[in-house]
């Protein structure tokens, strides 16, 4: 999945929660959510479109744009690290402010560099800096307020976030006839402007963190995105190698399969989307950006939704249902792939938006299962989960990239297809009572 995308929520669903927006704005909204509005706007939103098809432009292959979006992701196994040490050292303000420059910084150095190895090393601090930026967003919020206030304000922080993804896709669709890097430039400009609400984000003391509870409400642990999407450590705590014995043979296990392969194809067509509509079907930038804020801000509105689905009929019920709808449109997907319908075009686009609107109930329901068969306390569990996320983005990115570049598109979508046909195998062979 892509760099930063939609930020999800489960159970009681956040946004369900904000119905008095006068009363509330004032209490809940902080000036320096305006930093990570712009966040999504530049890197969840421009970054997923213009990256993939500036590195095409400039390496002429899919296996490159894959390799690309893989080293990015594997920031996100790093930045947790930063998020121990700025608890540690109560920094969270300066590594904030430090990560939206680096994000900037690498931005730019992309319009002024053809070498591989040079992007690939730019992807990996790119990826480092904008996921340390998301975990410390959560972080501004538990170590600070009260745990009462959790679900309002990272709900709160999570809207701006998700209006600034489907800003930015806009935004790409209105620079699509500038040059791409100039794209970019744009992009690290905007991102230099997040610094300013950045110094406003509030100080966190030693004495606030020593006492901020072990484990929080499981709603704050995932962010999901689009594009990549990316889900997010707040406190990962990988003690699993500790007590395999205690894990080997229970449901957690085999959920922890299912998400993977619920991620790990679904990824691969993220990330090359933009460059298999422009190479395939000659659509230009303008329609692929507008196709993904269509989708995105659609799918803003069905966490909800998701969560009280999941809440009435069960997540393994809820999982089930739109694993199945999603492996639906991503046969059909495969079918105009091999071009069975002609170059049909608009009905390519309108899969791919079924296709994201799938997301939020499955990342909805496979959190809430996670939460339920854990044998772990919730912070490890959903640490493994998000391990496993970024696992299954980082595999199924390069993977994806390789087999377009061996065998054409077709195959990237044959494996997405593969991949949720097992998952889908898998889910139905559990238990309901799950």
């Amino acid at each position: 999945m892509s760099p930063l995308c939609k930020q999800t929520q489960f159970k009681n669903a956040n946004l369900t929660n904000l119905p008095y927006i006068g009363a509330v704005k004032h209490r809940w909204v902080e000036t320096w959510y305006l930093s990570y509005a712009i966040l999504g706007c530049t890197m969840g939103g421009m970054f997923p479109i213009l990256m993939p098809l500036l590195a095409l432009e400039h390496f002429n292959s899919a296996c490159h744009v894959g390799l690309l979006m893989a080293a990015f992701n594997l920031g996100g196994f790093i930045a947790p690290l930063w998020g121990k040490i700025a608890d540690r050292y109560g920094i969270h303000r300066e590594l904030l402010i430090s990560s939206l420059i680096m994000t900037a910084i690498t931005l730019t150095a992309f319009a002024f560099t053809n070498t591989f190895t040079v992007w690939l090393g730019l992807a990996l601090i790119q990826g480092v800096s904008v996921f340390l930026a998301i975990t410390l967003g959560n972080l501004f919020i538990v170590e600070i307020h009260p745990k009462i206030e959790w679900d309002q304000r990272i709900g709160w922080l999570q809207t701006f976030n998700s209006g600034g993804q489907v800003s930015g896709m806009l935004l790409a669709a209105a620079l699509s006839r500038i040059d791409l890097s100039a794209g970019l430039l744009v992009a690290a400009s905007l991102i230099a402007l997040a610094v300013l609400p950045g110094f406003l984000t509030p100080r966190v003391s030693h004495e606030v963190i020593a006492y901020r509870p072990a484990v929080g409400s499981l709603n704050h642990h995932i962010q999901s995105n689009q594009n990549a999407s990316y889900l997010q450590f707040s406190q990962v705590k990988l003690n699993i190698s500790k007590h395999p014995h205690s894990v080997r043979h229970t449901p957690f296990v085999r959920i922890m399969g299912i998400w993977f392969l619920c991620v790990a194809g679904v990824s691969a067509i993220y990330t090359l989307y933009p460059v298999m509509m422009q190479e395939e079907f000659g659509v230009g930038r303008d329609r692929i950006a507008l196709s993904f804020a269509l989708a995105m801000g659609l799918s803003v509105f069905l966490y909800a939704q998701a969560g009280r689905l999941a809440h009435r009929f069960g997540p393994v019920r809820i999982l089930k249902s739109f694993l199945g709808a999603r492996l639906a449109a991503l046969l059909l997907l495969f079918l105009l792939v091999m071009h069975v319908f002609g170059g049909a075009v608009h009905l390519i686009l309108l899969t791919f938006v079924l296709v994201v609107l799938c997301w939020p109930f499955i990342v909805v329901s496979a959190t809430a299962l996670t939460a339920d068969a854990t044998p772990f306390d919730e912070g490890e569990g959903m640490g493994i989960f998000c391990a496993v996320f970024s696992s299954a983005c980082l595999s199924g990115s390069a993977l994806g990239g390789w087999l377009a570049t061996q065998w054409g598109y077709q195959a990237t979508v044959a494996m997405a297809v593969s991949t949720e046909a097992l998952g889908l195998f898998l889910i139905c062979r559990m238990k309901r009572s799950l």
